[in-house]
């Protein structure tokens, strides 16, 4: 009998999943996110995502609710065919942005979620309704949700406790969460003073102007920006200028000349793929320059994180930490030389690739597995 259902609900997808008490997956479906962005836009020039596009005969503002509500219908039929019983004591949501409970709601809020969809909840707060509350179902942005996770197999494994482990999410986007710590911990949104203005980048946390967030370089999305701007500026007094202030500040090789001989050039643009494979056995300068900068950034980040909240672990997972372990073992080696001889961080923090498979689908699920579970929980939640 299924006894947990966990709901991650990111930018492109929902995905549902039905686990039993030891932590096996039973039944998995995945459904278009609400908030998956089409190809077309709206009159007012905001781009047009999934949920413009249905139950449009009803208030604007109740479509999230209706449609998460039709789509787990459907999976709990689903699931009731193939596996002949769909019951379950716990519901868990992965949420992609803020994320509270207020008034007996499910709300949310975040840069893939348009506030077109948001409601008045009052108290001053505007938010998208995706759920009802009820007392077996627990919500959490992403990164506390995949940290959960992970806080259990640390629990389990190593006896440390979850709230002195972290998790960092390094794909596409960049995040942290802590177990148990249900405010949104935007640690991708803390501005790099280190980077000048010529390398700022337009960020969903902002209007009107570009910003030095810590995404803007240690993402998959930040490292592949990065790169192109670079590469836009090839042979330019602006890079030149850029070039010495990089040197002065970070001491590394002259940027000028990097881009100039960057195999990348031979492409009008390049990608966050490209340039980790060249960076990776150093094969192009410019590349190692992009890559450097986001470990830099992200080390910048963990020990951050760790004298904020007290952290002895931090495990770093998602698409760019998954295909370059090496990255990780960059990002450790920083961090392990900003904290040499720390009074502080004790014992040392340790910075690793994460030990979790899943970590989205294993983070809903996780807010609803009670302590007791957690041993078996962490056998099957180890990544191969």
């Amino acid at each position: 009998m299924p006894d947990f259902l966990g709901i991650d609900l990111g930018a492109t997808k929902v995905a549902y999943v039905l686990a039993n008490g030891d932590g096996d997956f039973i039944f998995e479906k995945t459904y278009t996110s609400p908030y998956k962005k089409t190809s077309n836009t709206l009159s007012d020039g905001e781009p047009e995502v999934f949920l413009d596009t249905i139950l449009t005969d009803i208030p604007i503002e109740e479509r999230a609710l209706r449609y998460l509500a039709q789509t787990e219908a459907d999976f709990l039929n689903a699931a009731r065919k193939e596996i002949g019983d769909n019951n379950f004591e716990g519901r868990g949501y992965s949420l992609c942005g803020k994320t509270w409970t207020q008034d007996g709601r499910i709300a949310m809020i975040g840069g893939n979620t348009p506030s077109r969809f948001a409601a008045d909840l009052g108290k001053g707060k505007i938010g998208i309704v995706v759920a009802n509350a009820a007392d077996n179902t627990v919500a959490a942005n992403d990164g506390n949700a995949a940290a959960t996770a992970q806080g259990i197999y640390y629990k389990a494994t190593r006896g440390v406790e979850p709230r002195e482990t972290g998790y960092f999410i390094l794909g596409t986007g960049f995040g942290f969460g802590v177990p148990g710590y249900f405010a949104l911990t935007e640690i991708g949104h803390i501005p790099v003073g280190l980077v000048p203005e010529l390398l700022w980048q337009e960020c969903d946390c902002t209007d009107g102007h570009k910003t030095a967030c810590a995404e803007n370089y240690a993402s998959g999305r930040g490292i592949e920006n990065t790169a192109n701007i670079l590469l836009c500026l090839d042979g330019s007094s602006h890079l030149r200028k850029l070039s010495d202030c990089m040197a002065a500040v970070t001491g590394q090789a002259d940027l000028f000349d990097l881009v100039a001989t960057s195999k990348m050039k031979a492409n009008r643009r390049t990608d966050a793929k490209t340039v980790m494979d060249l960076a990776k056995n150093s094969e192009d300068g410019l590349a190692v320059f992009v890559a450097n900068l986001a470990a830099d950034v992200t080390a910048y980040a963990a020990v951050t994180a760790a004298q904020l909240f007290g952290l002895q672990i931090i495990g770093i997972g998602e698409t760019v930490a998954q295909s370059n372990p090496w990255h990780v073992d960059t990002i450790a080696g920083k961090v392990d030389s900003y904290v040499d001889g720390s009074t502080i961080l004790r014992p040392p923090l340790k910075v690793e690739l994460t030990p979790l498979s899943e970590p989205a689908k294993y983070g809903a699920l996780a807010l609803v597995v009670p302590e007791s579970r957690y041993e078996a929980w962490a056998e099957k939640m180890k990544a191969g």
